[in-house]
């Protein structure tokens, strides 16, 4: 009965030239798409509002602590040291070590570097011995001034007591010269002493110079020498490391 009532329909409709009206109603289809996309969109929106809201501001507290505060102060230019000194060496040698380099900080007294001192050292020792020598030699003149002199008043006692007879004038004219040449003979290696007390002066001096001390508080700028480099101190002293005072 349902089939021929449906049948019944679909020739109506197909005389009338309408569709099938048992067929789904297409316009009803194409609704519902456009709610469902209506839909899609307005839940995008709501997202895309939800997650441009601003986040809540949070704040993180600390305990109150003394502290040191810290001032930077930026410039452009170049910069200079208030102060320079150069620090060069006065005797000739082998750098031996540096114990300073660039942009280290450095206290009065401190050392800098060494020379090697082998051939100072061997200096020095030659001119102590030839300053036992002289003393050796001041000596030796003395003990013969003294006999000159205990020979001349022997021949003046002589002398006297011989009424002018004895010694002859020569021998006295000799003993008087050889008195005299003993007393310059003294004061010659005196001298020739002194003289060999001022060069190992010189050599310790020498000695102590070879290694350079810091004769101010400040930071080194350049390191000019290494290890194993010779320097020469004939005309001027060798610029080794200048730093500016602090």
């Amino acid at each position: 009965m349902i089939d021929q009532n449906r049948q019944a329909k679909q020739a109506i409709a197909k005389t009338l030239g309408l569709g099938d009206p048992n067929a789904p109603h297409v316009l009803g289809k194409k609704h519902r798409l456009w709610i469902a996309a209506m839909l899609a969109v307005a839940a995008v929106i709501a997202l895309f509002i939800i997650q441009s809201r601003p986040k809540p501001v949070s704040y993180t507290t600390e305990q109150v602590r003394r502290g040191d505060l810290i001032v930077t102060v930026s410039a452009t230019g170049t910069l200079a040291p208030v102060k320079e000194v150069e620090v060069g060496i006065e005797v000739s040698g082998t750098i031996k070590h540096v114990e300073a380099d660039y942009n280290d900080r450095v206290t009065v007294g401190q050392v800098l570097a060494r020379l090697d001192t082998t051939r100072l050292e061997a200096q020095a020792l030659q001119s102590k011995a030839s300053l036992e020598a002289a003393r050796a030699k001041v000596l030796q003149i003395q003990a013969g001034l003294q006999e000159a002199r205990v020979k001349m008043a022997r021949l003046d006692k002589a002398l006297a007591l011989s009424g002018g007879k004895v010694p002859s004038q020569y021998e006295l004219d000799t003993a008087k010269a050889t008195l005299a040449r003993a007393i310059a003979d003294e004061v010659s290696a005196k001298a020739s002493a002194a003289q060999a007390q001022a060069a190992l002066d010189v050599n310790r001096t020498d000695l102590a110079k070879a290694v350079v001390h810091s004769p101010i508080n400040g930071v080194v700028l350049e390191r000019s020498v290494e290890p194993g480099q010779t320097v020469a101190s004939q005309f001027q002293a060798p610029v080794l490391l200048p730093w500016p005072r602090t």
